[in-house]
C-alpha cells in the first residue's frame, strides 16, 4: 500500500528532492519539481507546492503549464494578484490557453475591471462560444451594468452547458431579480436547492433575496434549512433559533442555544449574539438573567464583554459586580479593558466620583485611551462642562471616524449645549457613517422627540425598520415611536411593526 506523506513532512521531502535533483539536466529537474508539486497539491501542502513549482519554473520558464499550476496554488493560498500575474505569464507563452483566459476574465470581473475582463472574454468566446467561464464573466458584467435581459440570456446558455452547477441558475435568479421578478427568482432557486446535493449556494442567494424584501417568514424558513449545512458557523444557528422562537418551538430553541453555549463558551462575539437573541425574544429581565448566568462562569475576557452588554441592557449594577474583581487599583496593559468597562458601569450606577477616579487612573496609564476619554467627556457633560466634554469627544472622533460612540456623543453635547443646528448636522453625519446602527437611530430619535419633531422621528424610525426588517431593536424603536406619537409617517410602518412584535 502506498503511503501518502503528511503535509507536515512536505518541507523535508522538498529539501531531499532539491538534493537529488542537483545533478540532473534542467528539463529533468523541472519535471521532477513539477511532480513534487503534484504530490504536494494532492496532500494540500500548498506552501510546499508553491516552493516546488517555483523551483520547477526556475529550471524551465518556457512552459505555460507550469505557470498555470503556480497560479492554481496561489489561488489556494489567497493570493489573487500573484495568481493573475502567473496566469498572464502562462497566457503570454500560450495565447490560446483556455484555462488562463477563463481565470483572468473571472479575476478581472471580481476586481470590477470590466474593460480588462472583456479583453480576455473576447478571445475566450471566439475559441469556444459556449465557454461557461466566459459566459459567466459576461453575465456578471451585464448584471453590474444593469443589462438584466442580456444577463438572463447568458445564464440560459450557462445552464445548458452546466445543468448540474449552481452558477448559471444564480445568474438567472439575479437577472430575474433585476427585472423585478424576485419571487420568481426565489421559486426557481428553491426548486434547484431541493434537487441539489449541496444546496448552500442556492440557499445563500435565497436568504439574500428574503432579507432584502423583508420577508420574515422566508428568512426564518431558510435559516432552518441553512443551519445544518453550516455547523461551524454560529450565525446560521442563531438565525434558526430566531425562526423556531417565532414559531413557538421552545424545545428547538433550547437545543440550539445549549449547543452554541457548549461549543462557543469562550467566544465573546457568539455569546453577545446569544445575549442579543435573548433580548429580542424574551422579557428584558429574563434576558438579563440569562446573560448574567453565563457571564458569572465565563473567563475574564468574556466576562468583561458580557458585563458591557449588561450595561447596554440596563443592568449596570450586576455589570459592576462582575467587573469589580477584574479592575484592581493598579491599571496594567492586561486589565485596562476591564478597567474601562468597570468605570462605565460605575458611572451608569450613579457613582460618578468613583468613575472619575477610575478614569483618571486609566488615563494616567494611557492618556489616549479612547474609552476612558469618552467616559471623561460624559462626566464633564453631566457637570455641564461642555467645552471640556467636546474636547475629549472630538479628540476620539478625529482619531477614529469609525468610533460610533464618539460621533454620537459629539452630537449629544451640541444638543445639551442648546446648539440645535450643529446637533442636527452631527446626528446627520452619524446617520451617514453608521446607517445600520440601532444605537445611532435611537440617539437621533431621542433628540428629535425632545425637539417635538415627531413626524421626522417617526419617519426615521419606520424607514430604518423597513430597511432592517430582521432587527429586533429596529422594530422596538419604530413601534415605541409610533405608539407614542401616532404620527402620519406610521400609517404604513406601525401595523407592520406591531405584527412583527405580535401586538
Amino acid at each position: 500500500m502506498r503511503l501518502i506523506p503528511r503535509p507536515a513532512a512536505a518541507s523535508v521531502l522538498l529539501f531531499l528532492s532539491f538534493c537529488l535533483g542537483a545533478c540532473q539536466p534542467s528539463a529533468e529537474k523541472a519535471d521532477a519539481f513539477e511532480g513534487q508539486y503534484d504530490r504536494m497539491m494532492a496532500n494540500r501542502a500548498y506552501p510546499a507546492a508553491l516552493m516546488a513549482i517555483r523551483q520547477s519554473i526556475s529550471y524551465d520558464d518556457t512552459t505555460a503549464r507550469r505557470y498555470i499550476k503556480m497560479a492554481e496554488v496561489q489561488m489556494q493560498l489567497g493570493q489573487p494578484a500573484a495568481a493573475a500575474a502567473s496566469f498572464q505569464a502562462g497566457l503570454d507563452l500560450e495565447p490560446d490557453n483556455i484555462e488562463a483566459l477563463e481565470n483572468l476574465s473571472i479575476l478581472a470581473v471580481r476586481g470590477g475591471q470590466f474593460d480588462t475582463a472583456q479583453h480576455y472574454i473576447d478571445p475566450l468566446l471566439s475559441l469556444n462560444p459556449n465557454d461557461p467561464a466566459g459566459l459567466l464573466a459576461s453575465g456578471s458584467i451585464a448584471l453590474a451594468q444593469h443589462h438584466f435581459a442580456e444577463a438572463s440570456a447568458l445564464s440560459d446558455r450557462i445552464i445548458a452547458a452546466l445543468p448540474d452547477r449552481s452558477e448559471g441558475y444564480i445568474l438567472k435568479a439575479r437577472s430575474l431579480d433585476g427585472l423585478g421578478k424576485t419571487r420568481d427568482a426565489i421559486a426557481m432557486l428553491d426548486k434547484r436547492a431541493a434537487l441539489a446535493e449541496d444546496p448552500r449556494d442556492y440557499l445563500y442567494q435565497i436568504m439574500t433575496f428574503y432579507r432584502r424584501i423583508g420577508d420574515m417568514r422566508g428568512i426564518r424558513a431558510t435559516a432552518i434549512r441553512m443551519a445544518p449545512l453550516y455547523p461551524k458557523d454560529p450565525r446560521y444557528a442563531i438565525e434558526a433559533a430566531r425562526a423556531y422562537a417565532a414559531a413557538g418551538n421552545k424545545g428547538k430553541v433550547d437545543e440550539i442555544i445549549s449547543d452554541l453555549l457548549r461549543r462557543f463558551h469562550d467566544h465573546a462575539e457568539v455569546l453577545i449574539a446569544i445575549g442579543d437573541f435573548w433580548r429580542d425574544t424574551q422579557p428584558l429581565d429574563v434576558a438579563r438573567a440569562e446573560v448574567l448566568k453565563i457571564a458569572a462562569e465565563a473567563s475574564p475576557r468574556v466576562r468583561s464583554a458580557l458585563a458591557d452588554q449588561l450595561i447596554d441592557m440596563g443592568d449596570p449594577r450586576h455589570a459592576a459586580q462582575l467587573l469589580a474583581t477584574l479592575a484592581p487599583p493598579v491599571v496594567t496593559s492586561r486589565n485596562i479593558d476591564a478597567q474601562t468597562h468597570y468605570a462605565r458601569a460605575l458611572l451608569a450606577t450613579g457613582q460618578t466620583a468613583r468613575a472619575q477616579s477610575k478614569v483618571d487612573a486609566i488615563l494616567a496609564f494611557d492618556g489616549a485611551n479612547p474609552g476612558a476619554l469618552l467616559l471623561r467627556a460624559r462626566i464633564k457633560l453631566l457637570a455641564k462642562d461642555y467645552r471640556g466634554a467636546f474636547t475629549d469627544a472630538q479628540l476620539v472622533a478625529n482619531g477614529d471616524d469609525s468610533d460610533e460612540g464618539a460621533a454620537l456623543l459629539v452630537a449629544q453635547i451640541y444638543a445639551a449645549q442648546g446648539n440645535q443646528v450643529l446637533a442636527a448636522g452631527a446626528f446627520g453625519t452619524a446617520r451617514q457613517r453608521f446607517p445600520n446602527s440601532p444605537d445611532a437611530l435611537k440617539a437621533e430619535i431621542d433628540w428629535l422627540l425632545s425637539q417635538k419633531r415627531t413626524e421626522e422621528a417617526a419617519q426615521r424610525a419606520t424607514s430604518f425598520y423597513h430597511n432592517h426588517p430582521r432587527s429586533g431593536p429596529a422594530a422596538q424603536i419604530a413601534h415605541k415611536v409610533c405608539a407614542q406619537t401616532r404620527a402620519m409617517a406610521c400609517g404604513a410602518g406601525a401595523p407592520i411593526v406591531g405584527k412583527m412584535l405580535g401586538m
